[in-house]
């Protein structure tokens, strides 16, 4: 009976290259960050680093190697950021590359991203790609985790796409936001899944207003890192081709309907994230920050 060897960490590593999304306009952050792309909003609480520094800088200590910042609105700066002192480790700066969405941008964050299909240095068949928003948080431990997950799962990863999610009461989330309603409206993302052969499958990822969702409801909320493997992102190229969309979630959710296939992998619900839409969203970040959150 043959025997498939994984891969070493440091070589699987190789096959991975992170995209991070930092093309959009940040409409809704404009009263904190007029000239100013959203992923450079410094976060007060973490060491006044920027959004995109705390991601690169979790992937660099993570010693992930392929590091694309897709660009676009006010491009200029975030280049100027990364060619900069600022990076923490500037031995790794050669690893990371700017691409230029061009005007891909202005149709929204999936074109965006798929506007590096038509970079041969990045676009290729053996790599998987792991997209983060350029707009988001994370935890050090949650894209840990991630990351020995896709080590642990490497032979079902490799040819698929997955969504990473954490089951969560609703009532717990509500409760982190309580205290600024009725001026504060979250809405959430969470997975519907179905099991098959034994393995979780995506049936839609569901956007909804989180003070709509019934109390001690428990969902799939998902975290906001896509893993697509070339053949997946071809498919979502093929289908923009025909199809007007401005969002992955939107694509993921005609693909599943053409019956393609995504699967889903569990996160533990105590790691956390935060995607900052409003000003409102990086003063919460920063009050649970202080806290010890």
């Amino acid at each position: 009976m043959e025997i498939l060897l994984l891969p070493h960490k440091d070589k699987l590593k190789e096959t991975i290259t992170c995209v991070i999304l930092c093309a959009g306009e940040g409409t809704r952050t404009k009263d904190i960050a007029i000239n100013v792309p959203k992923p450079l909003l410094k976060v007060e609480s973490l060491n006044n680093q920027s959004i995109l520094s705390l991601i690169i800088s979790n992937l660099i200590d993570l010693k992930f190697n392929q590091i694309v910042i897709v660009t676009g609105h006010l491009g200029g700066l975030i280049a100027d950021f990364v060619n900069s002192s600022q990076i923490k480790n500037q031995n790794s700066r050669e690893n990371i590359l700017i691409h230029r969405s061009g005007d891909r941008y202005k149709l929204g964050p999936l074109y965006s991203f798929l506007s590096i299909t038509k970079n041969n240095q990045i676009f290729k068949e053996d790599k998987l790609f792991m997209v983060f928003p350029g707009d988001t948080v994370f935890d050090f431990n949650l894209i840990q985790e991630i990351f020995d997950l896709i080590i642990e799962k490497y032979m079902q990863i490799i040819n698929n796409s997955i969504l990473f999610y954490r089951k969560i009461r609703t009532d717990i989330l509500k409760k982190k936001y309580e205290k600024y309603y009725p001026k504060y409206e979250k809405s959430i993302s969470y997975l519907k899944i179905e099991e098959m052969d034994s393995k979780a499958i995506v049936k839609e990822i569901s956007q909804e207003k989180l003070d709509l969702i019934s109390d001690q409801e428990e969902i799939n909320q998902i975290i906001p890192i896509f893993i697509f493997n070339n053949v997946y992102v071809e498919a979502i190229r093929d289908l923009a081709n025909s199809v007007k969309f401005r969002t992955i979630r939107e694509a993921v959710n005609l693909l599943i309907e053409r019956e393609k296939h995504f699967f889903a992998i569990s996160v533990s619900p105590e790691k956390n994230f935060y995607d900052i839409d409003t000003p409102l969203d990086l003063k919460i970040l920063n009050e649970k920050k202080k806290s010890g959150q």
